[in-house]
């Protein structure tokens, strides 16, 4: 222990600093105190009450804030809660009053390197903020679609778990919010929340009392085979027997146990694609499902809006166009139009109207805009006309795809080489001469510039 004043190394049968005469019986026992509130959190830590270590490390830097050890654990509490960000910080705080020989060096290295659980990370805080958005605005069944991808992609982000529980409690889906409570004790015993939450639903239902069912499994197949003893035949006949027998056993052996083995797998396999597309089917006719219920709220607005304002108003025009607008915008998006979604969403103005109805639907498509739903659907819609030959319409998703997402040089190339295989040699040097002059790292560089040499261009 060093003296708070001039640094010096303190005795231990002294309360008094031998260098500078400061009184260190108060430090001392502030000391002391801080150590044992970092060994709690650390024996907390080993027994996965992560609540209760992060609470009692944080006490003890509340008293010491120069403990390196309790700072580093910290983190690491935080880490294993999902929260690298958190962790991060106090590994950087703890490598600024430790320069050398600190293990948060480490710490911050494995972050580093490991880009792929960083940005998986980052990529979950980005989906979890959405669901929150989506639950505050009363999209319940968009919020738990993206909590579900954010588990999946940080299994130990406890902050999803507790949102997911609410959203279950909210539809009155007992059963299931019991079962993500349990997950999340399961990375932490000591969670608060989780806990109350089940107390909660302990007195809204009982958990209902599931029957003993004893799991069935395969009789064993290993017998024990008794050497009889054998008697010499002395014929042709017994051994054409036992190879007749040996074969009809291998044949049960294959239908019994290979191919029933191949089908699970074949089966499990189909399972799995069938989960992924039913998970795009149920994120898709939730999406819907909130537009339909967002076109009627802001219908009936337009109407009380009509019957309020005079239709000679200029004002009163604007506003009745703008929800025009957003409602044809509505339909479209619905109909999975999405070159004429790209069209009419660059005409519209989201500041136009400030009701909440018109709002949530412009932030709805918006997100699916600003993101990469609608780039991804367009270019595989193109993708898959153009694999049927019809270099026309698949021109149309790929320039639609150029204006959602104007710095990918993928379909400006798509919809040049369309242009070129429909006639529209014009369209098509344009489209190439933008590939060079615009992405000349591009892997379409040389492809683009020998297709203009053939089209007469510079």
């Amino acid at each position: 222990m060093r003296c708070y004043r001039c640094n010096s190394k303190l005795s231990e049968n002294r309360d008094i600093c031998t260098k500078c005469g400061t009184d260190i019986r108060f430090y001392r026992k502030i000391i002391y105190t801080s150590n044992q509130y970092y060994n709690l959190g650390l024996m907390k830590a080993r027994a996965r009450d992560l609540t209760g270590a992060a609470e009692s490390l944080r006490t003890c830097l509340q008293l010491n804030k120069k403990n390196v050890n309790a700072r580093n654990l910290l983190g690491l509490v935080y880490y294993e809660m999902g929260e690298a960000a958190q962790a991060l910080k106090e590994w950087v705080i703890s490598k600024n009053y430790k320069y050398r020989n600190n293990i948060a060096d480490h710490y911050i290295q494995d972050l580093r390197d490991n880009r792929q659980a960083l940005d998986g990370m980052s990529h979950s805080i980005h989906k979890f903020n959405q669901a929150l958005e989506y639950a505050q605005t009363g999209a319940i069944d968009l919020a738990v679609i993206q909590l579900k991808k954010v588990i999946s992609v940080n299994p130990n982000m406890l902050k999803a778990y507790q949102l997911l529980a609410l959203l279950y409690i909210h539809q009155q889906k007992y059963d299931q919010a019991r079962s993500v409570l349990r997950k999340c004790l399961e990375i932490d015993r000591g969670n608060i929340c989780a806990i109350s939450y089940l107390k909660e639903l302990r007195k809204m239902r009982p958990a209902s009392k599931k029957k003993n069912r004893e799991v069935v499994g395969e009789t064993d197949r290993e017998e024990v085979i008794i050497p009889v003893r054998m008697r010499d035949y002395g014929s042709y006949l017994a051994s054409a027997i036992y190879i007749l027998l040996g074969a009809v056993i291998a044949l049960g052996i294959l239908y019994y146990v290979v191919i029933p083995g191949k089908e699970r797998e074949i089966a499990a396999q189909n399972k799995v694609d069938l989960s992924s597309y039913q998970e795009q089917y149920d994120e898709l006719n939730a999406t819907i499902r909130t537009l339909e219920d967002q076109i009627t709220q802001l219908e009936n607005e337009r109407a009380d809006m009509e019957s309020n304002l005079n239709s000679s108003n200029e004002e009163s025009s604007n506003i009745q166009a703008a929800y025009d607008r957003m409602l044809e915008l509505a339909n479209v998006y619905i109909a999975g139009d999405l070159v004429q979604t790209v069209s009419l969403y660059q005409q519209i103005d989201g500041s136009a109207v400030d009701t909440s109805s018109y709002q949530q639907i412009y932030n709805t498509v918006k997100a699916q805009y600003d993101g990469n739903e609608i780039y991804d659907a367009l270019m595989n819609q193109g993708n898959t006309t153009l694999g049927t030959g019809n270099f026309a319409q698949a021109m149309t998703y790929y320039e639609a795809a150029m204006t959602v997402k104007p710095d990918q040089d993928e379909p400006v190339y798509q919809a040049a080489w369309c242009a070129q295989n429909s006639g529209n040699a014009d369209r098509a040097r344009e489209l190439y001469q933008r590939i060079i002059t615009e992405f000349p790292r591009s892997s379409r560089y040389n492809d683009a510039a020998s297709h203009l040499r053939d089209l007469g261009g510079a």
